[in-house]
């Protein structure tokens, strides 16, 4: 049995694309069995984040929207659809997710921005299956291909179409004709020999599926906080377990079919105009950075 349970974060601003998402998921449901997935979506609007009493529009407005919006996800077989002021950022949201999802089998992590077809899900799950049937592993994580990125180091997980691209190529491309599929979908081992660096590779938001005993063995850390580099921590953690030879965690692709972060069309601008936000960023980026090889050296 497989219990897959798609983690996003989501704030006020970023409802536009949730919505897309949302719907693009409905239409990718319909080549799969919607009682092996689950939702977990939660929703910030915190006074710690968000300057309310100057803002033009009120928090209820926002918390209304998001409310309208979970019938999309009525095609799952459950759904965890929240406004937590206890959760902050991604970071967070993914370890909640893993601590309170127990019978989940595998977690999707989906930023907002990411543009799929409606084919993904299928492949996703027949994905699970393939690695089950033939590799008998139960500690793996699966990405979709990606176009070309700001810098070589991602070319393991870019598709051969857009291997000759120029580098910042996912900055001006249309993700929603380069996502999908660009040939026979296929699992391949993906191996990152670009020195220095681990030899997994990915995005934490960009559709990327890990089995729950991944995440049981490497748990996001408590101390790590609210957002942070959940990817980096995770490939050093795998890389330091993977040379001690004696247990061995794997990440595949999905050869030829992308998904595309939106940064062509991604604008947020109005936005600004009529919430005034308390930016964070840098400062869950510097807990996250302090407790980073802390944790590291737990495994």
């Amino acid at each position: 049995m497989k219990k897959i349970v798609i983690t996003s974060f989501v704030m006020p601003h970023e409802l536009d694309d949730l919505e897309r998402v949302l719907v693009d998921l409905n239409k990718a449901s319909k080549f799969i069995d919607g009682s092996n997935y689950e939702f977990y979506i939660s929703f910030s609007v915190s006074d710690y984040l968000f300057d309310w009493e100057n803002s033009k529009v009120d928090k209820q407005f926002f918390i209304d929207r998001f409310n309208s919006l979970k019938p999309l996800t009525d095609w799952a077989g459950k759904a965890t659809y929240q406004i937590r002021d206890e959760i902050f950022g991604a970071f967070q949201c993914k370890r909640y997710a893993h601590l309170e999802c127990k019978d989940a089998t595998h977690f999707i992590w989906l930023d907002t921005d990411i543009c799929f077809d409606d084919r993904i899900l299928y492949y996703m799950e027949a994905s699970i299956d393939r690695v089950k049937e033939t590799d008998n592993i139960d500690k793996y994580f699966i990405t979709p291909e990606i176009v070309k990125y700001w810098d070589t180091t991602w070319d393991c997980l870019v598709n051969e179409k857009f291997m000759d691209k120029e580098l910042d190529y996912c900055k001006t491309n249309n993700p929603f004709v380069d996502s999908g599929e660009h040939g026979d979908v296929a699992i391949e081992t993906v191996v990152n020999n670009v020195p220095g660096q681990p030899q997994t590779k990915f995005g934490a938001g960009w559709f990327t599926l890990l089995s729950k005993p991944l995440l049981d063995r490497i748990p996001l850390p408590e101390s790590m906080g609210a957002y942070g580099p959940d990817d980096t921590f995770l490939m050093w953690a795998i890389e330091k377990i993977n040379a001690q030879k004696s247990e061995w965690i794997y990440q595949f692709k999905l050869k030829n079919y992308v998904v595309c972060e939106n940064f062509l069309y991604r604008n947020r601008k109005h936005y600004d105009s009529i919430i005034k936000r308390i930016d964070r960023k840098e400062e869950f980026k510097q807990r996250a950075h302090s407790n980073f090889q802390i944790e590291l050296n737990k495994i």
